[in-house]
């Protein structure tokens, strides 16, 4: 896609500082970090969500994730990761891709559930079983 950040990144018409590449996933470094370290992953493929992608493709994402979550770790023995999935992003880039913030103890983050306060007005029961029925 023409117009994506990403895909432009992918196809080295925009500079990123790239810390694993393979044939189908790319990682390299967030413009404007969180953190030390903070990275993210794509798929090369381009897709707006989880939806776009097959499961062998999204594999291969969480794959990736992996190993840069494993040598994030080792390389800035940081205290964990907080890692993000921006899928369906209308604030963000419209390429799916995966945020691995490494943590440590004082960094003055909060946690995952930090990033929304949106209370439900229905029951989880009410909620949940409208999930279980929704036809996919």
């Amino acid at each position: 896609m023409a117009e994506c950040l990403f895909c432009n990144i992918v196809n080295k018409k925009v500079p990123s500082v790239s810390i694993y590449e393979d044939k189908e996933t790319l990682a390299f470094m967030e413009l404007f970090p969180s953190s030390p370290g903070h990275s993210m992953v794509i798929h090369k493929k381009h897709g707006y969500s989880i939806l776009d992608y097959t499961q062998e493709e999204l594999g291969k994402i969480m794959a990736t994730t992996k190993i840069i979550a494993d040598k994030t770790k080792k390389a800035l023995n940081c205290d964990s990761i907080t890692i993000g999935i921006n899928h369906f992003e209308k604030r963000g880039l419209p390429h799916l891709h995966i945020h691995l913030i490494p943590r440590r103890e004082d960094d003055k983050g909060g946690i995952i559930q930090s990033v929304v306060n949106n209370p439900a007005k229905e029951s989880r029961e009410v909620i949940a079983e409208k999930i279980r029925k929704a036809k996919v």
